[in-house]
């Protein structure tokens, strides 16, 4: 196949309406939408707003809440390690040395092996289905840790749960961008995003009473660590059925949404210029990808951000301790991170939403964190813990880049590539981001602090990046577009026709 024109216009057809055999042809190698289009006969009356508030409405009624309880536990169960951590799973496990480090790591080489099969896997098969089987697995998984006692078999189902994780963050942009518009993405994925700071509230909570109650009880046949996975495991695995039958895998087979309802949605996703998804693998786009400066600014982000992620999840306890708390009170002292995460995720997406100016608030949120990372480093106790706080609003950074894969990235393949790389990168820097924290530089773990200073101010660079790419691109459109014949009109349904964002001249890109 030939190379991709990145800036002229597609080498496309005109599609009216979806009648003949050469449509029909063209329906199967566009997007999904074309086909619902079809179904339907298209809308019966034109879509006032009120219509389309309610449709969002019910779409948010019926997608939000299952989306954001799988992602909740999909966070919970990550962070459980660093609940065993001080609920007696060293002494247990017999683990000495940095050996807890390499734990927490493995859990990311697992989501690494398994990233790119699993995106082939995420095109081939139902969207929903082939998640809630992963998620079911996890669950299975995370309960045997309750049966580990050695180095070896927590590193075996460290690596296996990272492997059936793998699909979560590419699946939930794809979710997000089937189901909302551009202007209503970034809100919505700081709402399911947010779900890592209840898992740190909430999961905190639970561990504490769990190391309170049974952790204190020295005839309980479990110990306290052994409760924490089985308990979070079994839950995981009643989702994960729930999942299976409850979320439909695309607006195409919504069984909540009528045909006309259906037509409606593909209506409201027009501005989209991307359509709702569709099955069929494009090299191209592949290709393209791989081409594509947005790729590696929204990678290095991923990357150079989650290298410190450690002093949320494995690793949080660990550092509370060492700012000279007991080992049962960081239980509860992490907790409030998860308060803010929540809070600035939900506040500065909300306010990103209604100022269409995502990336500017975005860069804003990340000064404070900048400032917890200084405050880490170079003081002790309570203001050691307000800039352990402070750090939490990195997380804004993650939503922003997933919010732009969602809503800036066209193309089915194209999309479910770049969150590849990004979900990739993010395995990486979770890999390094464990042995930052090396034994020998306990209790403080000062150079891990200095480098968590000098990650987040680069990430806030990379932002800026990313945003004088899409100011570019977009003036260099507009001014294309200036130079067209009055009487150009663009291809008919060209939204639907699985362009990429490069592809498609009629594109711009949410800022």
């Amino acid at each position: 196949m030939g190379k991709v024109d990145t800036e002229g216009p597609p080498p496309t057809k005109v599609v009216p309406d979806v009648t003949s055999t050469d449509e029909l042809s063209a329906t199967e190698k566009g997007d999904a939408a074309l086909q619902i289009l079809r179904q339907s006969g298209g809308l019966q009356q034109p879509l006032d707003s009120e219509r389309s508030r309610r449709l969002l409405r019910r779409i948010d009624y019926h997608i939000m809440p299952l989306i954001c309880v799988v992602y909740f536990l999909q966070y919970l169960d990550k962070i459980a390690i660093s609940y065993g951590s001080v609920t007696g799973l060293k002494t247990s496990a017999h683990l000495v040395g940095n050996q807890f480090n390499w734990v927490a790591s493995i859990f990311f080489f697992g989501q690494l092996g398994f990233e790119f099969p699993t995106i082939r896997l995420l095109q081939m098969f139902p969207l929903a289905k082939y998640v809630s089987v992963n998620v079911t697995i996890w669950g299975i998984i995370l309960a045997c840790f309750s049966a580990c006692k050695s180095y070896g078999s927590l590193l075996a189902c460290r690596f296996l749960l990272g492997m059936a994780e793998a699909a979560i963050v590419p699946a939930w942009v794809v979710f997000t961008s089937q189901w909302y518009r551009k202007e209503e993405s970034a809100f919505r994925v700081g709402i399911w995003f947010s779900m890592c700071g209840w898992a740190q509230l909430l999961g905190g909570c639970f561990a504490y009473g769990v190391a309170t109650h049974v952790g204190g009880d020295v005839h309980a046949s479990l110990k306290g660590w052994q409760v924490i996975f089985l308990v979070l495991g079994l839950l995981t695995v009643v989702v994960g059925i729930l999942f299976f039958f409850l979320l439909p895998d695309s607006p195409a087979v919504a069984r909540f949404l009528s045909d006309q309802e259906k037509a409606e949605h593909v209506e409201r996703l027009r501005g989209n210029e991307q359509g709702i998804g569709s099955q069929t693998f494009k090299w191209d786009q592949f290709r393209e990808a791989l081409t594509d400066i947005n790729t590696w600014l929204y990678a290095f982000w991923i990357f150079a951000a989650n290298i410190p992620n450690s002093i949320a999840t494995s690793f949080g306890n660990i550092l509370v301790t060492g700012m000279g708390y007991s080992k049962v009170d960081s239980l509860l002292l992490v907790t409030p991170l998860g308060a803010y995460e929540i809070v600035v995720l939900v506040g500065v997406t909300y306010v990103a939403m209604k100022t269409q100016q995502r990336l500017w608030c975005c860069i804003a949120t990340h000064i404070p964190s900048i400032v917890g990372g200084i405050l880490m480093a170079a003081t002790g106790k309570a203001s050691a813990l307000v800039g352990y706080y402070l750090s939490g609003g990195i997380p804004i950074g993650w939503t922003t880049i997933l919010g732009l894969q969602a809503s800036n990235v066209a193309g089915s393949t194209k999309k479910i590539t770049v969150t590849a790389i990004g979900t990739i990168a993010y395995t990486v820097g979770n890999i390094i981001s464990p042995q930052t924290f090396q034994a020998k530089d306990a209790p403080r773990y000062l150079p891990a602090k200095i480098s968590i200073v000098i990650l987040y101010f680069l990430c806030t660079v990379d932002l800026y990046l990313i945003r004088l790419v899409y100011v570019y691109r977009n003036k260099k459109r507009d001014a294309e577009a200036a130079q067209r014949a009055p009487d150009y009109v663009p291809e008919k349904n060209h939204e639907f026709l699985d362009l990429t964002d490069i592809q498609n001249p009629e594109f711009r890109y949410s800022l």
